[in-house]
């Protein structure tokens, strides 16, 4: 069987309007990555990256040192689920009155200033991120609010499963290396577990920054999970790399 390498990008930008970039850590886990791969010595015969900046800039750090891959493509079914829409969708509370009449949801930049003003007024800016954005979480994924969202949990989990079977066409039964979220990860782990989304939810809060999954597969169908969440390649570098964030 052939292995499939899922890798969660790096540190991104927490507390910038701008998330979608790594943060001076983030790029230094990009490198690790590459470091584990050789240790491990990882071919891969594709590389696969979602349509973020943070996906390619985690990829790009790894490809420093780790030079053992065939061509790269990018795959935007393997692009994060908006979690600021998410939110705005479910806390109504943070819209700035009279700025945009439909809310934060509206428009990226007055979601994330107004996202960002109320985390700034918390005593615990991570901690009051991580309420809102569990209970928002929670919503989306219940299927009682699919027409406020663009992208319905289901949808999403389809999209990223889409998104492995047409990279498992692609890599012809050799290894892959995918360069993604922590979402996407977690609607794979879901599949390949057959986990409820109580419990993949759980997996995914879990998920650190430029940690390691890794399916096997065949070309008859047949997927499993290997290995979830690997980290010791960040451990052994210091504590600072443990990431979630």
């Amino acid at each position: 069987m052939a292995s499939i390498y899922l890798v969660r990008h790096g540190q991104a930008g927490f507390n910038k309007l701008d998330y979608d970039q790594l943060s001076d850590l983030g790029h230094q886990q990009g490198e690790l990555i590459g470091d584990s791969f050789n240790a491990r010595g990882v071919e891969a015969s594709l590389v696969v990256h979602g349509a973020m900046r943070r996906h390619r800039e985690t990829m790009e750090g790894a490809q420093k040192t780790w030079h053992a891959h065939g061509p790269v493509v990018e795959n935007a079914g393997f692009n994060e689920f908006d979690g600021d829409a998410i939110i705005a969708a479910a806390h109504s509370e943070l819209n700035i009155t009279g700025f945009k009449p439909q809310g934060i949801g509206s428009h990226n930049l007055v979601q994330k200033t107004a996202l960002g003003a109320y985390l700034a007024k918390q005593e615990n800016p991570n901690k009051a991120f991580q309420q809102l954005f569990s209970t928002s979480v929670d919503r989306w994924v219940s299927g009682k609010y699919d027409d406020e969202y663009a992208e319905s949990w289901n949808q999403f989990t389809q999209r990223c499963r889409d998104a492995l079977m047409d990279t498992i066409e692609k890599a012809a039964g050799k290894n892959v290396v995918i360069f993604t979220s922590g979402g996407p990860i977690t609607a794979i782990a879901k599949y390949c577990l057959g986990l409820d989304n109580e419990h993949a939810f759980k997996l995914n809060e879990s998920l650190v920054n430029a940690g390691i999954t890794q399916l096997l597969y065949n070309q008859k169908g047949r997927i499993s999970l290997a290995s979830c969440n690997e980290q010791e390649h960040l451990i052994s570098a210091g504590k600072k790399f443990l990431t979630y964030r």
